[in-house]
């Protein structure tokens, strides 16, 4: 199973960029679930997958806080340096 998943990984990495949705965080969410999927087995790398699902949505909002450091709070309400993302 954990090859299957891999392997459709990389038939979306076939899909040019131009058409894919634009990822907000740094390590793109399908490397970063074809990374957890190898090192960790598949239902760690579904488990990911369903992470990312939940956070990689344009409805994200943008906070400074009282250190001027900046912070995403991703839709599931995780909140995160803004430095770990392309937003």
């Amino acid at each position: 199973m954990k090859w299957l998943l891999m392997a459709l990984i990389h038939l979306y990495w076939i899909i040019p960029q131009k058409r894919r949705r634009r990822c907000i965080f740094k390590q793109t969410c399908s490397k970063y679930v074809y990374q957890t999927t190898k090192e960790k087995g598949f239902f760690n790398g579904i488990q990911a997958l369903k992470q990312r699902m939940r956070q990689c949505r344009p409805a994200y909002a943008l906070y400074t806080g009282d250190d001027r450091e900046e912070w995403v709070i991703l839709p599931d309400k995780e909140i995160i340096p803004r430095r770990l993302t392309n937003v």
